[in-house]
């Protein structure tokens, strides 16, 4: 029996240490809110089911089973077959696939080992009562709050140790100086600044983060490695997720430039309104006028309030981009080419560029307006260049996952569109989608798992993308549709009622059954692991 329970305690002891790695995963994820990581044990399914399960039947078993020799033999018998199923859940769990694994990162071994310390009650739970089950099954639902319990131990030292980089990082952008920019709004804030980069590249040399870093700490480690003496410009992309973090970024870059791309119902659920959305994104518009630089705005942004103060407030400060006439630096045309855009601006400020062209082979009506901000504040940071633009932009790559185009001979084209999300971006996408399947003679085929963080708008702007997908897609796959419940109705309303499917993954493999040569398929938000599907723990 001895022998029995330290294999059982082994084992339990094995799949704790798998479990945390797991709870660490999405707890990585949540960027370490304990708040979000607890809602999301609950709607992702953290907690434990199938060891409980186990450990259940063990202590049924214990209970009726009678205290002589042949009840301690069947008693034994059942403690190595539950260590061996709780091993087995262990193993199956440890393949789990993430689409953002978990980085083993100084913090997070940091809060794996407190965690494992927290938690080496589970072993001695198993040996010295006669209630091991129980307890052992009470330990294993204890583990997420034992990692919340580890940050929270570990967090005055983190902050501690985050405002050491923050300061090297800060001092280093000061002794470098480059001319700073920054880059904020709902969506379009990720490509605006991949075409900023590449034209303003003919002025001198550019310093941005790749991908979607926008946060201090993220701007923090790309500045102490990488920022040169050579760099002449430094582009800060900023993302908001409360009021006062696109100030805090002000106060850590002290932008020189500001773009603002875009307000939207994006991220409505940790705002609460589009209109405090648009005081978070002012906060740079507020910045760059104080420090008696020059921002450059989407002309749909000037509806709020903050910015048209802000605009009265610094006169000639805020230039506005966009279609209409009133606008500062006017887009008189946008016209679809030979599959690039065809761009002409025209600047209304006195003693501005005057007009110019350019094309853009970037798909997405979207993309105009990203480029023409890109373009407009490019100009406006260095009017020498207004010439040579158009030489660029011709060439400007495809931003990775963003309605990026994938052909491979003899199978379908693939808009990859994964890191889309808002509502005009989605349908953009499905526009082009459309045009492209007409174009091949094939099917146009989306795979969606919806949009995230829309708060209280989340059904009335799935519904009317379910609607407006229905009418220019042949096929709809729903990935993990019991979220987007309000999509998947508009699809069936309209008679295009959704595949649904669990995941991604379970998508291309239909697809790779599915699909033909002419098709065109959209991967349209690819979500984290977070919100795509639940775990069976």
């Amino acid at each position: 029996m001895t022998f029995a329970l330290l294999l059982f305690a082994a084992a339990l002891a094995w799949l704790a240490w798998v479990r945390l790695h797991t709870l660490l995963t999405y707890y990585q994820q949540e960027e370490y809110n304990s708040g979000r990581f607890a809602a999301a044990v609950l709607r992702v399914r953290l907690y434990d089911v199938r060891a409980s399960a186990v450990l259940l039947a063990m202590f049924a078993v214990r209970l009726t089973v009678p205290p002589t020799p042949a009840g301690v033999t069947i008693l034994s018998l059942t403690i190595y077959a539950g260590a061996a199923l709780i091993v087995a859940i262990g193993w199956v769990e440890k393949r789990y696939a993430y689409k953002k694994a978990l980085v083993m990162t100084a913090r997070a071994r940091r809060i794996r080992n407190v965690a494992v310390i927290l938690s080496l009650f589970i072993i001695p739970a198993a040996l010295a009562s006669p209630l091991i089950a129980l307890l052992a099954l009470l330990a294993l639902q204890l583990l997420p709050l034992a990692l919340i319990a580890a940050n929270a131990i570990l967090s005055p030292a983190q902050s501690r140790e985050n405002e050491g980089f923050v300061t090297q990082a800060r001092a280093k952008l000061a002794r470098l100086d480059p001319k700073r920019i920054g880059i904020t709004g709902s969506f379009g804030k990720t490509t605006t600044k991949h075409i900023l980069a590449e034209v303003l590249a003919i002025s001198g040399p550019v310093f941005y983060s790749r991908g979607s870093i926008n946060t201090v700490l993220g701007l923090t480690r790309h500045i102490r490695e990488r920022l040169q003496w050579s760099h002449r410009y430094f582009i800060a992309e900023m993302g908001a997720y409360q009021i006062g973090s696109v100030a805090r970024l002000c106060r850590f870059v002290k932008p020189d430039f500001g773009i603002v791309t875009a307000i939207g119902d994006a991220h409505t659920e940790r705002f609460g309104s589009v209109e405090n959305i648009a005081l978070a994104k002012s906060e740079l518009v507020d910045a760059v006028c104080r420090n008696g630089g020059t921002a450059i705005v989407a002309a749909q942004v000037m509806q709020y309030d903050p910015f048209q103060m802000l605009a009265q407030d610094n006169p000639g400060q805020v230039v506005t981009v966009g279609t209409q006439d009133s606008c500062d630096i006017h887009i008189a045309a946008a016209v679809m080419q030979d599959a690039a855009w065809q761009v002409t601006l025209v600047d209304r400020r006195h003693n501005g560029f005057g007009t110019l062209s350019y094309s853009l082979p970037l798909l997405g009506e979207h993309n105009v307006m990203n480029s023409a901000l890109a373009v407009a504040a490019a100009v406006v940071m260095d009017p020498a260049i207004a010439e040579r633009i158009a030489l660029v932009t011709r060439d400007v790559e495809q931003v990775p996952h963003r309605l990026q185009k994938r052909e491979s001979p003899g199978e379908a084209l693939v808009l990859d569109d994964a890191y889309n999300a808002n509502e005009q971006g989605f349908r953009n996408a499905v526009e082009v989608l459309a045009q492209l399947a007409r174009q091949r003679g094939g099917r146009a085929i989306v795979v969606t798992p919806g949009i995230a963080e829309l708060g209280m708008e989340h059904d009335r702007v799935h519904a009317a993308l379910g609607e407006f997908t229905a009418h220019h897609a042949d096929i709809v796959y729903a990935v993990n549709p019991q979220r987007i419940a309000s999509f998947t109705q508009s699809l069936t309303a309209a008679g295009k009622p959704a595949r649904e499917v669990a995941n991604f993954a379970d998508a291309r493999r239909a697809l790779q059954i599915e699909a033909r040569a002419q098709d065109v398929i959209l991967y349209e938000n690819d979500l984290p692991d977070l919100l795509e599907e639940r775990r069976l723990l």
